[in-house]
């Protein structure tokens, strides 16, 4: 894939999905209430929309530290300094390496940029999954970035799959 093709493949896909994901905060703050649902209400496999503020990473973890919003926000950093360090290898010239990558960037970034501008992150996606399953009963709340960062995530691994299968085939004819 030539460099430029790549790039606008990547930003359009980074970009889109970071303007998304600000978007859809900015409704959920003018839009979307706090409220407390109660679970007996609820069905398995039903989504609600209930604003909240996560100061902490996934699940929550980091809340309670003082400096905990400093250190995510470093760590966000960092994480888009190995995000372009990623797209630099030759990897990226894979489509779903590529799209994988854009959409962890996208994410990222609207994580980061929310974190930075008001200390916490917006989440308002709020799914019920089995009743009889506790640790889904509700999934931790969520947003878009997180969306669009586990399917890059899963494109990655899918990626590294593709790798693996490869390599074997090729060790196998080589054995041949």
């Amino acid at each position: 894939m030539d460099k430029k093709r790549k790039l606008i493949i990547f930003l359009t896909i980074a970009v889109s999905s970071f303007a998304l994901d600000i978007g859809t905060k900015i409704w959920a703050q003018k839009n979307v209430t706090r409220a407390f649902v109660n679970p007996e209400s609820q069905t398995s496999f039903s989504l609600n929309f209930n604003l909240a503020f996560n100061k902490g990473a996934a699940f929550g973890i980091f809340t309670g530290m003082s400096s905990g919003k400093y250190l995510l926000i470093f760590i966000g950093i960092i994480a888009l300094g190995f995000i372009y360090w990623l797209y630099r290898r030759e990897e990226s010239n894979n489509k779903i390496y590529l799209i994988g990558l854009a959409l962890i960037t996208g994410g990222a970034l609207g994580n980061l940029v929310d974190r930075i501008i008001f200390g916490v992150v917006t989440d308002f996606i709020q799914f019920w999954g089995f009743k009889s399953l506790k640790i889904t009963w509700p999934w931790p709340t969520f947003n878009i970035a997180d969306i669009v960062l586990v399917i890059g995530v899963g494109l990655m691994i899918i990626y590294s799959f593709m790798i693996e299968t490869g390599k074997k085939k090729k060790n196998k004819k080589a054995a041949v």
